[in-house]
């Protein structure tokens, strides 16, 4: 296609049947500057205007792309069409192919991701430079089976043990709005061979003052160890008390160790917001203000 022949008959078959550019871009659903430019030589209508554009002007496909009236459809036509497509539809097929081939690395590199997450998460191949836990969902079937034995809260916890980690510590520590105002060892567990991915089972229940508890960590064949099992009497204990748990993936802290459970205290039961502990990321970001109030943290440490 020869753009000035083009536009040129465009331009004067156009004001042969008295229409403004204007007239012919609203037919045409372009804009009046397109419909200018192709007048001008200076840009081809796009290959799915030829045939409406054709239409409203009252020519051949042929016509348009020769340039002239009176062309007939031959072999050097049928060529000047392939030769005027591949020229429009060619960036058009690169710019799809380059799109494709980068949607598909990015397919690939989440998926790569998603696997090492699952290798590093489900498996033991890869190096474990630091100790991460997880909560494992418990069913409703297993939350009804725990205080069927007598608890009345049960957390299950999976835990990536460090390389270097040969054991583990549990301990109970109780904050107000002082700061730390007592704690209770809760005993300590071996790593119990070579495999580093461990269960951690956590139950408790509360009656009056008091709280008991009961820890358990996976052995390698895959029975609970011997619980470290509890009684606590916190000062702050009553008769109503506010729970958190761990709820996502978290390291940790070589120094602070991490937050398991959090329980907040209250002997007359009132809970302000701002004082209910909170330990979804395995930390308690404040203490309460409330001086009746008191955080009770099962928190573990690993060394």
């Amino acid at each position: 296609m020869d753009a000035i022949k083009t536009g040129g008959l465009i331009a004067q078959t156009r004001k042969e049947k008295e229409l403004t550019q204007r007239d012919l871009s609203e037919r045409l659903h372009v804009s009046v500057q397109a419909v200018s430019k192709w007048e001008r030589g200076l840009s081809c209508p796009d290959i799915g205007l030829l045939e409406p554009l054709a239409e409203a002007l009252g020519l051949t496909v042929t016509e348009l792309l020769s340039g002239q009236r009176g062309e007939q459809p031959g072999e050097e036509a049928v060529r000047d069409s392939l030769r005027f497509g591949l020229a429009q539809l060619g960036p058009k097929v690169r710019r799809w192919r380059w799109l494709f081939i980068l949607a598909a690395t990015l397919l690939l590199a989440v998926l790569a991701g998603l696997g090492y997450i699952w290798v590093r998460d489900n498996t033991e191949l890869l190096p474990q430079r630091e100790t991460v836990v997880r909560p494992v969902v418990v069913t409703n079937r297993e939350s009804t089976m725990a205080q069927a034995a007598g608890k009345l809260e049960g957390h299950l916890y999976q835990v990536n043990f460090a390389d270097n980690v040969t054991r583990c510590s549990f301990q109970w520590e109780l904050w107000t709005h002082q700061g730390l105002k007592q704690s209770w060892a809760a005993g300590e567990r071996e790593r119990y061979g070579d495999g580093r991915r461990k269960l951690i089972a956590v139950a408790i229940s509360t009656g009056g003052s008091q709280l008991d508890y009961g820890i358990s960590m996976e052995m390698p064949s895959g029975i609970a160890a011997y619980g470290l099992n509890g009684t606590l009497k916190p000062s702050y204990m009553g008769q109503a008390h506010t729970f958190s748990a761990l709820e996502q993936r978290t390291e940790v802290d070589r120094e602070e160790g991490i937050v398991l459970l959090a329980l907040t205290l209250n002997p007359e039961g009132r809970f302000q917001t701002g004082d209910i502990a909170k330990v979804k990321s395995g930390r308690v970001s404040g203490l309460p203000e409330d001086k009746q109030t008191a955080h009770l943290l099962l928190k573990m440490y690993c060394e």
